[in-house]
């Protein structure tokens, strides 16, 4: 049994992207649309145009902060490969679209200059260059026509391609009026995802949200680690461990659409700031509604409820939180307790305990499962350590990988 449909990974991830900022909304499906006109229109084979399009889909994974999106919305601005490196880095070390991953590192880049890289897909990086920025022209009122024949910015060939393709307007029209959802959704309807698949774009997902702060990079990890852990000491079986495992995996993914001045704010939250950061919830419940399985949905959401009807975002009470709802909601304090943040160092884990042990005794969270976390704490912890050191590691690898690219030669002198 499938927790979540191979389809609906891919409008979760989609889904996930436009919250990221509204005026990425739509973005990346509309380039992937875009791409996979013109492939069908060069006769380029199946199989290929359905790895692009995911590429085209998640081409600006790596876009997070709000000056990162004014360079790639923009034509003039050379800062724009922030987004690129992480996003290639993402699809790289995080995600099964290993293959050809370099071109959304490259899809910034003038076909002129694109030829001179030993880019692993030229064709690939300059059809996601050259329908990206149809799309923010489109977005922008710009006059496509000089757009398009910017002396050594795209590839003539796809250029002529997509005039003789829109010689009467189709394909902006459909992407006017919207159209063009109907055969995005026609397309996801036909993507098989193998099970290591669906949990490595997930995977992807919620690590990628996570990436955002240095301070809560291995909190996701860590709660779904912590969580599976207690799982086992409940003897759940195989099937409710994987419930868990999604739930917990993706019970953040909504902190993709607060602020980052907000998730990396040294100090106490004001009110404002507060309603803004409880909103990730409810985001979160919003972008898995429908397309995941009810029960994992309520684990993923209620995580910050508590047994006294104190918690939120719905002040549900006991009565209404399951053992699943419980073991995610105290794996994900834990978490937070024995992380670094911008407002604390870490906690020992006999403060941790401690503090798990007041809330329970204040009746906010499940008294049973605080007594078998403290019984066990130190064989779950030795798991927990497993698992994270690996994460670790791969963001070491990942912000060295990061500064080698950013301050290549070409990086910092090409025009784009």
């Amino acid at each position: 049994m499938n927790i979540i449909k191979d389809q609906d990974v891919i409008i979760i991830l989609k889904t996930m992207l436009n919250r990221l900022d509204d005026r990425l909304v739509d973005h990346g499906e509309r380039v992937a649309y875009l791409c996979l006109e013109l492939m069908r229109y060069m006769n380029v084979s199946e199989e290929e145009y359905l790895h692009v399009a995911k590429l085209a889909l998640l081409h600006d994974i790596g876009a997070y902060k709000t000056e990162e999106v004014d360079a790639l919305l923009s034509f003039e601005s050379e800062d724009v490969w922030e987004h690129a490196i992480y996003g290639y880095l993402f699809l790289t070390k995080m995600s099964p679209l290993k293959k050809n991953a370099d071109c959304v590192l490259y899809h910034h880049m003038s076909y002129e200059r694109l030829m001179e890289t030993d880019c692993s897909n030229k064709k690939i990086a300059a059809l996601i260059h050259l329908c990206d920025r149809i799309d923010v022209s489109i977005k922008r009122g710009a006059s496509l026509p000089s757009i398009l024949h910017q002396e050594g910015q795209f590839d003539p060939i796809q250029v002529k391609a997509f005039e003789e393709l829109n010689h009467d307007n189709r394909l902006i029209q459909r992407l006017e009026n919207k159209s063009y959802q109907d055969k995005m959704n026609d397309l996801y309807q036909t993507i098989y995802l193998g099970e290591d698949e669906r949990k490595g774009y997930l995977e992807m997902l919620a690590y990628s949200i996570d990436f955002r702060s240095e301070f809560t990079v291995l909190h996701t990890i860590t709660t779904t680690a912590i969580a599976i852990e207690l799982g086992k000491q409940y003897q759940l079986s195989s099937e409710e461990l994987d419930k868990l495992f999604y739930a917990a995996l993706l019970h953040d993914i909504g902190k993709g659409a607060i602020p980052i001045s907000i998730l990396e704010k040294q100090g106490k939250l004001n009110d404002e700031e507060t309603k803004w950061m409880q909103r990730h919830v409810s985001i979160t419940e919003e972008i898995l509604n429908g397309y995941i399985q009810t029960d994992v949905l309520h684990m993923a959401a209620r995580h910050h409820e508590k047994l006294d009807g104190s918690g939120y975002p719905h002040q549900l009470t006991d009565k209404e939180l399951t053992l699943g709802d419980r073991i995610v909601a105290i794996a994900d304090i834990l978490s937070a307790l024995l992380g670094k943040r911008s407002y604390k160092e870490k906690f020992s884990i006999t403060k941790a305990i401690s503090i798990i042990e007041e809330m329970a005794e204040n009746e906010k969270i499940d008294r049973e499962i605080v007594r078998v976390f403290a019984d066990h704490h130190e064989d779950i912890m030795i798991q927990v350590e497993q698992n994270t050191k690996k994460m670790n590691q791969l963001y070491g690898d990942m912000l060295e990988h990061y500064q080698e690219l950013k301050t290549m030669y070409w990086m910092n002198s090409v025009k784009v």
